[in-house]
C-alpha cells in the first residue's frame, strides 16, 4: 500500500528542507534496502543529498574514509561537531522518523508499536 507523502506548511517544509540539507544518502541501484529507505524518504516529504555509488566510485572513497566501511545504505548526518554515519537501513528509517515525523503522526506509530 502506498502512503501520500506528508503535507506540511510552507514555513514547515522549509524548516524540514533545512534541516535535511545535513544528511546525504549514500546508496547502490536495485538493492532493497536502498529502495526502502528511498520510498520512506518520499512520504516523509525530505529530500537528501544521494550519492550513488554506482555512478561515481570517488563516493564509495568518500564513505570509507569517512564512514570506515564500503556498506550501503548509509546516511551520513553533519553536525558542527562532525559527521556521524548510520548504516543500517531500520536505524536510517528510525532516525529520519525522529526527524522528520510530525508530532501527531510519531505518537500514533508509537501507540500501533
Amino acid at each position: 500500500m502506498l502512503t501520500p507523502p506528508i503535507q506540511r506548511s510552507s514555513n514547515e517544509q522549509k524548516k524540514v528542507d533545512r534541516q535535511a540539507g545535513y544528511l546525504t544518502l549514500y546508496d547502490c541501484n536495485q538493492r532493497p534496502f536502498n529502495n526502502k529507505i528511498q520510498r520512506h524518504l518520499r512520504q516523509l516529504n525530505v529530500s537528501v543529498t544521494v550519492k550513488n555509488l554506482n555512478r561515481c566510485h570517488t563516493f564509495q572513497k568518500e564513505l570509507l574514509s569517512g564512514g570506515g566501511r564500503a556498506q550501503v545504505p548509509c546516511l551520513r548526518i553533519d553536525t558542527s561537531s562532525g559527521s556521524r554515519w548510520l548504516y543500517e537501513s531500520d536505524d536510517i528509517i528510525q532516525y529520519l522518523d525522529r526527524k522528520f515525523l510530525p508530532k501527531a503522526q510519531s505518537k500514533g506509530l508509537e501507540r500501533a508499536h
